[in-house]
C-alpha cells in the first residue's frame, strides 16, 4: 500500500523548495490581482459629481485630512509606507494610475465605503470632507 505514497513523495522531493516556493509564488500573485481587481466603485458611483471646487483652501483641508487619517497607512505620497504599514495584513499603497483614471465619484465611494482594513469613512468624516480628500487625491502622482 506504500507504492502509491512513494511518486507523490518523489515529486515532492524531486521539486522540494524550488515548487513550494513557486507555488506560494503563485498564490501570493493570484491574491493580489484579486485584490487589485476587487476594489470597483459600483456604476452609479461614476455619475458622482464632486460639489466641492479644487480651490487651495479645498487641497489643504484635503491635504490636513489625509495626513490625520490616511497617510499612517498610504504614507505621505499614497506609496503605502506609513507608519503602520507593519500592522497591515494587505499593501497600503495607492495605485495613483488607476485613480488617475477613475472619476472623482468613484474615488468618494471607495473612500466611504472603505474596503478590509480601510474603515469606511463616511461613519467618520462628512461628505465634505470625503470630497476635499478626493480633491487632495487628485494632487498625488504615480512615482516614474
Amino acid at each position: 500500500m506504500t507504492t502509491g505514497k512513494r511518486p507523490v513523495q518523489r515529486a515532492v522531493a524531486a521539486w522540494g523548495a524550488l515548487g513550494l516556493a513557486t507555488a506560494a509564488a503563485v498564490v501570493g500573485l493570484a491574491v493580489t490581482a484579486a485584490l487589485a481587481t476587487h476594489f470597483k466603485a459600483p456604476p452609479e458611483a461614476r455619475a458622482l459629481r464632486n460639489p466641492i471646487r479644487a480651490t487651495p483652501a479645498s487641497l489643504r483641508r484635503g491635504q490636513e485630512l489625509y495626513r490625520l487619517n490616511c497617510a499612517k497607512c498610504h504614507g505621505l505620497t499614497g506609496l503605502g509606507d506609513g507608519p503602520s504599514v507593519g500592522s497591515l495584513r494587505t499593501h497600503g499603497g495607492l495605485n495613483l494610475t488607476i485613480l488617475g483614471s477613475e472619476t472623482d465619484g468613484e474615488i468618494f465611494w471607495k473612500i466611504s465605503v472603505g474596503r478590509g482594513e480601510m474603515p469606511p469613512w463616511e461613519l467618520v468624516l462628512k461628505p465634505e470632507d470625503r470630497w476635499h480628500l478626493v480633491n487632495y487625491l487628485r494632487t498625488l502622482k504615480p512615482p516614474r
